[in-house]
């Protein structure tokens, strides 16, 4: 099979287990705080990670760079709070639109941070997905609460922990790099349990399944689907994750979003997809 092909498959895994996450994260918002739910993604996603770890020894997390580790752990940890609660406030459409914004957050900081070079064009398609925000937002036209700024500060985090990931990437491992991410979000979590906590019933075991589950499946898809092909590629398949979200949020909660967040979300999501589209040519192109 063309790798193409395998990359759009694992892409399309991919997708439908962050729109299965994000689901999951608002049926339990009814009864749990966000606080909470952190903590069970996390604990899911470390003991998933136990059997690897069983497999390939305690060597398989040694590691130099623990400090790059605790750092990313902790925007991580505020960044996936931020999210799940605003996941809860809002319709979920308009809450999945206003993360696209992460790909754009990425250039800024990777420009800062990194010094990586990012010429006129991709400042400008940049310029051109913050618009997009706008158009979502709608200031002057709605309320604008602070769910809408949990989503942007949780996207602006996301971004740098992506950014921090791309400077570790070259000696620390996929699964090391995220059993260490859950591991560290836990303390963090398990201080503020007490004073959050509610006991799950029966009715909850599905979704908290489902949640542990596809909070680990989604990273391990996502890295199988960027080995096959590039980002620029398969980032339309990741604009399903809003049209299949929003299809199952209206069914499952009676969640409508309006026809300016998906106009938004298109710009913010096509901005996004040039950059990295353009990004990828001129890498090319330098290296011919």
């Amino acid at each position: 099979m063309p790798p193409i092909y395998l990359g759009a498959f694992w892409m399309l895994l991919t997708t439908l287990s962050f729109v299965a996450l994000s689901i999951s994260v608002r049926a339990l918002s009814a009864d749990m705080e966000s606080v909470q739910i952190v903590f069970i993604r996390c604990l899911f996603g470390v003991l998933l990670f136990v059997p690897w770890i069983v497999r390939e020894g305690i060597g398989a997390l040694k590691t130099s760079k623990f400090g790059q580790h605790s750092m990313r752990a902790g925007m991580m940890g505020v960044g996936m709070f931020l999210w799940f609660a605003a996941i809860g406030a809002l319709p979920l459409g308009d809450a999945i639109a206003l993360h696209f914004t992460l790909p754009l957050f990425m250039i800024i900081f990777a420009a800062i941070f990194l010094r990586e070079h990012v010429d006129a064009i991709r400042w400008t398609a940049t310029a051109i997905g913050f618009v997009g925000v706008l158009i979502v937002l709608r200031p002057g036209f709605q309320e604008i609460g602070w769910a809408h700024y949990f989503v942007l500060l949780s996207g602006a985090l996301y971004g740098g922990n992506h950014v921090i990931t791309k400077f570790m990437s070259g000696t620390e491992s996929p699964n090391a790099t995220a059993f260490y991410m859950n591991l560290l979000v836990l303390p963090g979590a398990a201080i503020a349990l007490p004073f959050y906590w509610s006991m799950p019933g029966w009715e909850h075991a599905g979704w908290i399944v489902v949640l542990g589950i596809t909070g680990t499946t989604a990273h391990t898809c996502l890295l199988k689907a960027m080995r096959y092909a590039d980002a620029s590629a398969l980032a339309p398949i990741d604009f399903l994750r809003l049209v299949f979200s929003s299809i199952g949020a209206y069914f499952l909660f009676n969640d409508i979003s309006d026809v300016w967040t998906y106009v938004g979300a298109s710009v913010i999501f096509l901005a996004a997809w040039y950059n990295t589209w353009h990004a990828r040519r001129v890498e090319k192109r330098e290296s011919a």
